[in-house]
């Protein structure tokens, strides 16, 4: 996998001027891996006065001033440059308390979360690998760099990243991890509820989430309850489809404390309504697939009916609306005599009635109703 020219370019100007420099953590896994990367962190030897000395006919910005971070721009790209730093005291289990420079890469690298992401890799294209990391992406295992108590300790959120890299990548996590892992999950507590939503989407969008979902319950069960999963692997095609899945059994499950959207809730109640629809009839399928996610409901019900219901969504889909959709305004239903709330009643009632199939959404077949019917308001 070839690296965006922007890295060596980053990296050949750190080194033109006297400083070390490498390009470290997920993109060197990626590289290695023949994953594409669209995110490239450089560390280097130089402290964050000398960065921006060294880049200063580039386009640059501050990222992170406590942990001297500069995002340099090279056309369209962008390259975060850090110094080697180490860290100490994490008394809110997320967030160092100081953050301190130094002039050895190893004190850099074993601060980092795991094996597989504590690998570096120089302008010339050499691996530098000082924690076994190539031995583990080898074996496709996640390992946290040093003792994992104090790894997850540091930092809770490394718990929720540890299983993503496992999802994503199809890898096992190592044994002493996974103890550690079982054994600290009550510090998910100190993770807030955006990261925690996030993390999860992300292990939601990989083929092995439901294995590392049956496999870590219980980590999963402090912020939600999931039941055991019967389904081995996932292949809902969107994050928010697999999360349907996962809560379809599960009603006390309350997803605005996850930070979910007004949006993302709709969907994933939809579609758990829909796992639940009784479908027997015509009015009742069209009445199901009534909103905005159609064509998701649509296979959702074809997975959960064991049927192949598209001859009648096809039939029938021109019925499928809900009220936004109704093809008359309510300019042309005031002409009728309706005012104010009463327009509202009048779209829901002929929603309703498109529905039942009573009724085309069509203008002219709507407007011609309103002709010849007074809607009781």
């Amino acid at each position: 996998m070839q690296l965006s020219n922007a890295v060596y370019t980053v990296l050949n100007e750190l080194i033109s001027h006297g400083q070390d420099a490498y390009l470290v953590g997920g993109a060197v896994r990626n590289h290695l891996l023949g994953i594409e990367s669209d995110d490239y962190d450089v560390t280097t030897s130089a402290d964050p006065d000398a960065i921006k000395e060294i880049f200063r006919d580039y386009r640059f910005y501050d990222v992170g001033k406590k942990h001297g971070t500069v995002t340099i721009l090279i056309g369209e790209e962008k390259i975060d440059v850090t110094p080697y730093r180490f860290e100490s005291d994490y008394h809110d289990h997320r967030h160092p308390d100081t953050v301190s420079f130094t002039a050895d890469l190893k004190e850099d690298l074993k601060r980092r979360d795991f094996t597989v992401n504590a690998m570096c890799l120089d302008h010339e294209g050499k691996v530098i690998d000082l924690f076994k990391g190539m031995d583990d992406l080898h074996n496709k295992l996640i390992r946290t760099v040093g003792d994992p108590y104090e790894r997850f300790e540091e930092d809770a959120l490394r718990i929720l990243r540890a299983l993503r890299f496992a999802a994503k990548l199809d890898f096992q996590i190592e044994e002493k991890t996974a103890k550690a892992i079982h054994e600290c999950k009550d510090l998910l507590k100190h993770v807030s509820s955006e990261r925690k939503r996030a993390e999860l989407l992300q292990i939601l969008a990989s083929p092995e989430a439901f294995r590392i979902i049956n496999e870590y319950l219980d980590v999963f069960d402090t912020f939600m309850k999931i039941r055991p999963i019967a389904r081995k692997r996932n292949d809902f095609s969107q994050p928010l489809f697999a999360l349907a899945y996962l809560l379809k059994d599960n009603e006390d499950n309350d997803l605005k404390k996850l930070k979910y959207s007004a949006e993302e809730i709709a969907l994933v109640r939809t579609l758990i309504e829909a796992t639940k629809a009784d479908i027997g009839n015509d009015d009742a399928f069209v009445r199901t697939l009534s909103n905005p996610y159609q064509n998701e409901c649509l296979a959702f019900l074809m997975e959960y009916h064991h049927a192949d219901l598209r001859e009648r969504y096809e039939k029938l889909k021109e019925y499928m609306i809900i009220l936004d959709q109704l093809q008359i305004d309510g300019d042309t239903i005031a002409s009728y005599g309706y005012r104010n709330k009463e327009i509202g009643l009048v779209k829901k009632t002929l929603t309703d009635l498109v529905h039942r199939q009573e009724l085309k959404n069509d203008k002219e077949a709507l407007q011609k109703y309103l002709t010849s019917h007074t809607i009781a308001v």
